[in-house]
């Protein structure tokens, strides 16, 4: 390109539209970003991981909680480092959230001069910018959890740009300033500096060589010296390529040895589409011009590499390393349409040119709105939902359990919360929590999938509530709809005392209504009131023959008993499964010979209730019942009287 094409290009460029849009872009996605994490709606831990290693950095603790390792054993992002140090005057999560926005939305800047540039109009510049922050990564990255390789993003772009001007100092230390983001980066500029060695200039392949060797060198002390011995013993190398090996040696032997059984291993359908799905937002543009798509193929294979599906997934932050060379592909592939030469041209083909220019340009719009459409993260997105943003019932409970949570020792809480108690020493993952802890939230929302059914006594998460409750290490202080707040050293009888069992005087309960169910549970009394006008609360009266175990059952039956086909037994029209004591007190705390007061909320009015008849029977998780002899359903007298005012006792004989 001719100088003064250049100059023309520059002086053009819409610098006021463009950084106007990239700063409305960028305060959006980071009001979104905190919205969501206000409203505890981020469902993974990545925000809550680099949050506490920029706290830890701002305090000379290097050790993080969530892998059990050393920082340097998970990723060299040394951008961290100054983020730290103004971690330590603002708000960690929002100074992240604010800076990777930024970052994510100016980037489009640099790639929007070098279309400009390459294709001499300003047209260009705004349809690649607009095409860029349409990329479904690019606003689903900045508006959902944090990455170190998000900030990236923009270094990559301005070195693209400034090696396109000739600016070879400047492309370098643009792309030292995008390593440091993380140490996956670097096999990034080792490509760049590759691609720029397939020039013909002889100056850009000495910048270019360098530039690859320098990188590559960095990569391979981190990754074979460094990283190894700060490894942890179960982080994201294994889960991502634990079939490959266990560490960054074994999987390069077993990449380089066995290539075909490793692309055998690791392939499915799926895989073979992450590459068009890639190129497809800039119309396939970027075939015309691969050599600027050779760094992609760094994040592209370890995506293809990894065992985690979401690896592979557009929208995922996965593939945000490839973005910046699809679209500076794109841009040359586009050059070559409207000019083959990457000449101004003679007057004659301006026409021809332009026209071509227009259909690139309807193109990239036209595709970058359909896979916006399709997996983007504003409102033009099947994907968006604007409850990911909003305040509910389950961010009321969060904020409510959060504040109670102490403020030293370990805590144990889900993916969501995580965040919001990362500006400390100790914390781990509910999920996959190793070490004793001193708090504990539990996610309990699947009651309200299960509500009513024998799945909620056998689902994988009642299981995990079900036990802890039972341990008796525990105590539970907190309980909210969907989340529990467990404490060590509480008793755990200490909630249900005076709610379930030990209440001082309850006349609503008496011996005159005893019913025998089995060698473990009698009915002392029970009670049916309205609740609604289609709902009725029945209170139980239980009285411990014997131990009851952790993982019993209750069950309500009403309307006219019958027999399915095939079935055993007679069962009642309606049944209705529920927890002992609200699913909040173990039933192996109860003592033998005590009273527990149980309450359900079953779905039949009173009167339905009184006219058809009401079954009680205790199970297992299993749908069993706790003793063979025992008989599967009892029914309960929903006519008779409210007992009198009478024997208050809590415990018999």
């Amino acid at each position: 390109m001719r100088r003064s094409d250049e100059q023309r290009a520059e002086d053009a460029f819409p610098w006021v539209r463009l950084s106007n849009t990239a700063l409305v872009v960028a305060v959006a996605s980071a009001l979104l970003a905190l919205a969501r994490f206000r409203t505890f709606h981020n469902d993974t831990f990545d925000l809550a991981f680099y949050t506490r290693i920029v706290w830890g950095i701002a305090r000379g603790d290097l050790y993080h909680p969530l892998s059990d390792s050393h920082v340097l054993g998970l990723h060299a992002s040394w951008v961290l480092v100054p983020l730290a140090l103004l971690g330590r005057i603002v708000p960690i999560v929002p100074l992240l959230l604010v800076v990777q926005a930024s970052a994510l939305a100016a980037a489009a800047i640099p790639l929007a001069r070098m279309a400009a540039r390459r294709l001499r109009t300003p047209l260009a510049a705004d349809v690649t910018a607009a095409a860029f922050l349409l990329y479904p990564t690019v606003l689903t990255a900045a508006t959902y959890e944090f990455h170190p390789s998000s900030l990236a993003l923009l270094p990559l772009a301005y070195a693209l740009d400034a090696w396109d001007q000739g600016r070879l100092r400047a492309g370098a230390i643009a792309l030292v300033l995008a390593v440091l983001c993380r140490e996956d980066v670097a096999l990034v500029s080792a490509l760049c500096g590759v691609a720029l060695a397939l020039d013909r200039d002889r100056e850009r392949r000495a910048w270019g060589l360098g530039v690859a060797a320098a990188s590559a060198l960095y990569f391979a002390l981190y990754m074979f010296v460094v990283a190894p011995r700060f490894l942890p013993q179960r982080g994201s190398l294994a889960l991502h390529f634990g079939g490959l090996g266990t560490s960054p040696g074994a999987i390069a032997k077993s990449v380089l040895l066995h290539p075909i059984a490793t692309l055998m291993a690791v392939s499915k359908p799926v895989k073979w589409l992450y590459a068009p799905r890639l190129l497809a937002p800039v119309a396939f543009l970027s075939v015309l011009s691969p050599r600027w798509l050779l760094p992609a193929l760094a994040p592209f294979a370890i995506n293809f590499l990894s065992a985690w599906s979401t690896a592979t997934q557009v929208r995922s932050h996965y593939a945000l390393l490839a973005i910046p060379f699809v679209f500076a592909s794109a841009i040359h592939g586009a050059a070559r349409v409207v000019d083959a030469k990457h000449a101004l041209g003679a007057p004659s083909d301006r026409p021809t040119g332009r026209r071509m220019l227009a259909l690139c340009a309807v193109m990239v719009l036209g595709a970058a709105l359909v896979a916006h459409r399709r997996a983007g993260a504003t409102p033009l997105s099947r994907m968006f939902h604007s409850a990911d943003y909003q305040r509910d019932a389950r961010a009321r409970d969060l904020e409510t359990i959060v504040r109670a949570v102490r403020p030293t020792g370990l805590v144990v809480a889900p993916d969501r919360a995580l965040a919001h108690l990362a500006t400390r020493p100790l914390f781990q993952r509910y999920d996959a929590w190793t070490r004793a802890a001193d708090d504990v939230i539990v996610p309990i929302e699947h009651r309200l999938r299960f509500d009513g059914t024998q799945t909620l006594w056998r689902s994988h998460e009642e299981i995990s509530v079900r036990n802890e409750l039972a341990r008796g290490v525990y105590g539970l202080v907190r309980a909210e709809r969907t989340h529990l707040l467990l404490r060590r050293g509480v008793s755990p009888r200490a909630f249900a005392e005076g709610r379930y069992v030990a209440f001082s005087s309850d006349a609503a309960w008496t011996t005159a209504r005893h019913v025998d169910v089995d060698r473990s549970v009698a009915i002392a009394s029970w009670r049916i009131e309205r609740h609604t006008e289609s709902s009725s609360s029945v209170t139980l009266w239980l009285v411990s023959l014997a131990r009851w175990p952790a993982d019993m059952g209750l069950e309500l039956g009403w309307g006219p008993m019958a027999r399915a086909p095939g079935a055993e037994r007679d069962d009642p029209a309606r049944i209705h499964a529920f927890l002992p004591f609200d699913g909040l007190f173990s039933a192996s705390h109860v003592r033998v010979g005590e009273v527990a007061r149980t309450t359900v909320i079953v779905a039949a009015n009173r009167e339905a209730l009184e006219r058809d008849g009401v079954y009680f029977g205790v199970r297992r998780v299993d749908g069993s019942r706790l003793h063979a002899e025992a008989p599967h359903w009892v029914r309960l007298d929903a006519t008779a009287a409210p007992p009198a005012v009478g024997d208050t006792r809590t415990e018999i004989p």
